[in-house]
C-alpha cells in the first residue's frame, strides 16, 4: 500500500519512471504500476499469497550470509534444495532460506569459517522449497488474473529481464 501510494503521489507530481522493479511483494506493486494488472487484481494476488503463506507450517527459517553468491551456492549444494538462495542483496550479502534444520547447519558451517551470518526474524522461509505446497493453489488463483502489456518497462527481479510493450509477464 505504501509503495503503490508513493508511486501514485510521484505520478501526480509528474514524475514518470523509465522502468519499475520490486522485490518479493514489491514485484506486485511494480507490475501494477507498470500496468501489467489492475490494482484490484494486484490486491487479489497479495491477499491470496498472504492467506496461502499463512497456511504453510512454520518449519523454515532464513539467514543473511555475508559471502559471495558462489561461496553460498557451493556451501548449500549439499542440502539438496532444502536450503536455497532467497535473495542476492549485494556482492557479499546473500539471504538463504529453507527448512530449519538444514539452514541451522548451513549457518553453523559458515560461522565455523568465520563468515558472518545473521538469522532473520521472519514468519516463513520465503523464496524456498518450504513454499512449494502452496504453489499449485497460487498458480490457480494467478491464472484468473488478466495480464496486459506493461506501459512502463518492468524489470523482473529474478532474471533482470525487461518486459515492455512487446511482452506480457505472467
Amino acid at each position: 500500500a505504501v509503495e503503490y501510494s508513493l508511486a501514485k503521489l510521484w505520478e501526480s507530481w509528474g514524475v514518470e519512471p523509465d522502468a519499475v522493479m520490486g522485490h518479493s511483494v514489491g514485484e506486485y506493486v511494480a507490475a501494477c504500476v507498470a500496468g501489467v494488472f489492475s490494482l484490484e487484481d494486484g490486491l487479489k494476488l497479495i491477499a491470496a499469497r498472504a492467506k496461502l503463506m499463512d497456511s504453510v507450517p512454520r518449519e523454515g527459517s532464513m539467514a543473511a550470509v555475508f559471502a559471495s553468491r558462489d561461496e553460498v551456492e557451493e556451501a548449500i549444494k549439499q542440502y539438496n534444495g532444502r536450503v536455497s538462495v532467497a535473495t542476492v542483496n549485494g556482492p557479499k550479502m546473500i539471504v538463504i532460506s529453507g527448512f530449519k534444520p538444514e539452514v541451522a547447519k548451513a549457518v553453523a558451517s559458515f560461522k565455523a569459517k568465520k563468515t558472518r551470518c545473521v538469522a532473520l526474524n521472519t514468519s516463513n522461509a520465503f523464496h524456498s522449497a518450504v513454499m512449494e505446497p502452496i504453489l499449485d493453489k497460487f498458480e490457480k488463483i494467478a491464472s484468473g488474473i488478466t495480464y496486459g502489456e506493461p506501459f512502463t518497462p518492468l524489470v523482473l527481479n529474478r532474471t533482470a529481464k525487461i518486459c515492455d510493450a512487446s511482452s506480457i509477464p505472467d
